[in-house]
């Protein structure tokens, strides 16, 4: 996670769904520290961060901290759409593209996480809220960078307090509902051509168009009328008409 990488990199070290997202949250919130009167000179005390629950019997639960529990996942139908796109990027970075390829949308799915901010002493948990709010996890335009690449938008959904005691010392914490977006792929990709030949045709001796679909290896009549000529040169459809125009003459 110290170094970033882009798209554009052959091999970006995607690290896999939930782990991408998991580390880069944790990279994310890292970093913040907290002063008082106590505070060793000229260094501020660190705030660690770890994924719920830390075992007390394999790490000493110190204060203040920054606990990661993930609450589940849901398709973001808000955020869904059906059909093809065209792709050009590295979905998810685990898709080689060489150039631009047609594939279903991919599913949208949220990421829903708490992260709560804990402490002893009052004066660290407005540091640590008043850091969170306008930077790491801002109302507005909070974001993480992943290890593969991407840079995911963080929502801030709902933000509480929860002061108490817990073994007769006093605890405050600040608790935030996250969510992080993420996708999983509808359908694996296709060729950027879908349809390699079309044959349009005319009926013999009549004025009134028809179509016909022949097999390109024997040249069998598979669907429409038997007599037909072929249009084996120019393009017969309207210029103003958007797309890509190939031909391919039979034989080929």
């Amino acid at each position: 996670m110290s170094q970033m990488f882009l798209d554009t990199q052959p091999n970006p070290p995607f690290m896999g769904l939930y782990v991408e997202e998991d580390l880069a949250l944790k990279q994310h919130l890292s970093g913040i520290t907290v002063t008082d009167l106590n505070a060793p000179e000229p260094t501020p005390r660190p705030v660690p961060v770890w994924f719920h629950n830390p075992e007390r019997e394999e790490r000493r639960l110190t204060y203040p901290n920054i606990i990661i529990n993930f609450l589940g996942e849901q398709v973001a139908h808000d955020r869904e759409h059906r059909g093809w796109v065209p792709a050009g990027y590295r979905y998810l970075q685990d898709i080689p593209f060489d150039n631009v390829v047609m594939m279903d949308y991919p599913i949208p799915i949220d990421f829903d996480y708490v992260v709560t901010a804990s402490a002893r002493i009052n004066q660290h948990i407005s540091q640590i809220s008043a850091h969170l709010i306008q930077d790491r996890l801002h109302a507005r335009f909070a974001q993480m960078d992943c290890p593969g690449g991407t840079v995911r938008r963080i929502t801030v959904m709902a933000v509480s307090r929860a002061n108490g005691m817990e073994a007769d010392k006093r605890i405050f914490r600040q608790i935030y509902h996250i969510r992080i977006p993420t996708e999983i792929r509808a359908s694996q990709a296709v060729s950027n051509i879908r349809v390699r030949q079309v044959i349009m045709t005319v009926f013999a001796k009549t004025t009134k168009g028809g179509l016909s679909i022949f097999d390109k290896g024997s040249g069998d009549l598979v669907y429409g009328p038997a007599a037909v000529a072929t249009i084996t040169s120019g393009n017969p459809l309207d210029p103003s008409i958007p797309g890509q125009y190939q031909s391919q003459t039979a034989g080929e």
